[in-house]
């Protein structure tokens, strides 16, 4: 699926990279920990061949926060907690809140002991730690803000223009890390990664935190054992 930014470049889904910048920030000792702890890789079913690939981690409410094109139109989504022992099944998830305008989505997981994460409330700058998955395998990446930005462009499925808050990191990106939530340095939630350069291997783009809380709200008033529709697929 490609995204038009008006005020920068055509940019691709990070789902459907090297750090750049010189700012930098000291991250705290024990962040790799939070963001290891938190994460979990994403596969959904009904959309594509095969499978759509993202990733997410859990928040404040016990919910998975990912981006909403990973598994708008999904039959099913599965689950795998990165600190979950290798050869583990992936745990089955519904999803209870979607938000096409900002790409957010919130799934429903049981079974699963994952810390949470807190949620950022206001703006957030400098660098921090996102977990992305390779072959299965959680990698921590380290990411910089390097600047908010108001972002014109479509909803997820293509049908209308909307204004995203959003924040321009320079991280290193690649396919299938669509949904991977950044941990900011005093280790809450910051951001979650939608889409990256066309133009820059260095910037990548990621949803503030401003819509997450009245998406958990949302999410608190849906029967997790069977979630909401899932709506239509998001286009490629």
């Amino acid at each position: 699926m490609r995204l038009r930014l008006v005020i920068l470049a055509i940019v691709t889904l990070v789902g459907c990279g090297s750090v750049g910048e010189d700012e930098t920030n000291e991250v705290q000792p024990d962040l790799d920990d939070i963001a290891l702890s938190s994460a979990v890789s994403i596969r959904s079913i009904g959309c594509a061949p095969g499978s759509i690939r993202g990733a997410g981690a859990v928040i404040e409410g016990g919910f998975v926060l990912t981006a909403g094109h990973v598994v708008a139109g999904a039959t099913s989504i599965m689950v795998q907690p990165a600190n979950n022992p290798p050869g583990s099944e992936p745990r089955a998830a519904h999803l209870v809140a979607l938000d096409p305008k900002n790409d957010l989505a919130l799934l429903a997981i049981t079974g699963t002991s994952v810390p949470a994460l807190r949620v950022a409330r206001g703006a957030s700058t400098g660098a921090g730690l996102t977990t992305v998955f390779r072959e299965s395998k959680a990698v921590l990446h380290p990411f910089v803000i390097t600047r908010p930005v108001q972002v014109r462009i479509l909803d997820i499925y293509g049908q209308r223009t909307v204004t995203r808050e959003s924040y321009q990191v320079a991280a290193e990106t690649s396919g299938g890390d669509s949904g991977a939530v950044l941990i900011g340095p005093e280790g809450t939630a910051v951001g979650v990664l939608y889409a990256q350069s066309d133009e820059s291997d260095d910037r990548a783009w990621a949803t503030t935190m401003a819509a997450v809380p009245r998406l958990i709200d949302d999410a608190r008033l849906v029967d997790p054992s069977s979630g909401i529709d899932t709506g239509a697929c998001a286009p490629d």
